[in-house]
């Protein structure tokens, strides 16, 4: 097993991965029926399906064209769901066909948006729970999401005043945070990737394998809010 420092990826790396999340993302939407457009996002249960495309579509759309937020983000954020709430799904895949090509290029040349492509990534999974399919759970982007969320990770270590992480996905693992390790987390890569991304419930976090204080680690361990009810895919 290795241990990997967290690293930025690179903009053609970020572009890459982007891409083949929107290309599976696109096929597990083709053809959905417009029953299935209105299921609720279980992970995300404020939005229905078309509504995490309008999100994901939305971000592609402003910041490749410059439009970046100005001021309350989830404001911005809102608005780009609200202005596509009456837009198909086969509309939008339309849509981010182009405007997805363009935010990769964006990606390119500024990678500070890497965040994005972890957001997509975990959205990409988020849908095919709430269709009841599976997405390509070993693909190389879930390793990648792993391996660049270090300033993230870090900044909310710190600002919960925690000691450092240690996060075991299958034959890898990855430290964050600063000072001795106080909290070991096991499982393989996918479990990690759902339950660092905020997808599991805090009972969950609790199931898990681990050494440490998990329930006082949680503010470090995951950026979101933690789902209330257990999330099963």
């Amino acid at each position: 097993m290795s241990t990997e420092n967290p690293t930025r990826p690179s903009g053609d790396r970020l572009a890459e991965e982007y891409r083949a999340s929107r290309l599976r993302t696109t096929a597990i939407l083709d053809g959905i029926s417009a029953d299935d457009e209105q299921r609720i996002v279980p992970t995300c249960p404020d939005w229905r399906v078309r509504d995490l495309l309008s999100h994901v579509n939305g971000l592609a759309d402003d910041l490749s064209a410059g439009r970046n937020p100005a001021g309350d983000t989830q404001a911005w954020v809102d608005q780009q769901v609200a202005d596509r709430a009456e837009t198909t799904v086969a509309e939008q895949l339309e849509q981010w066909s182009t405007s997805g090509e363009a935010f990769e290029g964006t990606l390119r040349k500024v990678p500070q948006l890497g965040l994005l492509v972890i957001d997509l990534i975990s959205h990409e999974h988020d849908i095919a729970g709430a269709l009841g399919v599976q997405s390509d759970r070993s693909s190389s982007g879930i390793e990648m999401v792993m391996s660049s969320k270090t300033s993230t990770v870090e900044k909310d270590l710190v600002a919960a005043g925690l000691n450092a992480i240690r996060v075991v996905g299958g034959d890898n693992s990855w430290e964050y945070g600063q000072g001795d390790v106080e909290l070991e987390v096991r499982g393989d890569l996918w479990e990690m990737f759902r339950l660092t991304g905020g997808r599991r419930s805090m009972a969950q976090l609790l199931a898990c394998d681990h050494d440490g204080d998990i329930e006082r680690y949680a503010p470090g361990l995951v950026h979101n809010p933690l789902p209330i009810t257990d999330i099963i895919e």
